[in-house]
């Protein structure tokens, strides 16, 4: 899972860096495969949610790279991020 979700936030920063050169789409259907596997369902929507916008900027972001287009991409980048400490911390629910 955690490779996955890893390999997922580099395509995103490579579709950061190159605009059209990625397409998210491969990574939306690894994640929805992801979400199927179980567990944290609602953290997993709001990351394939917040990777839609990513890709749903990519043209507006290659076209005018204006700052909604970059806000897109780093809450998807966040979302990855915390998905991932939230699989690598196993024991991360409060006492």
């Amino acid at each position: 899972m955690i490779e996955a979700l890893r390999r997922i936030k580099k395509k995103l920063e490579q579709s950061f860096d190159q605009p059209g050169a990625y397409d998210l789409e491969q990574c939306l259907r690894e994640l929805e495969q992801l979400k199927e596997q179980g567990g944290k369902q609602q953290m997993m929507e709001d990351v394939i949610r917040a990777v839609t916008h990513a890709k749903n900027a990519q043209a507006q972001l290659a076209n005018a790279g204006d700052e909604s287009a970059t806000n897109a991409f780093a809450e998807a980048y966040r979302a990855l991020d915390q998905a991932i400490e939230s699989y690598s911390n196993i024991d991360n629910d409060p006492v």
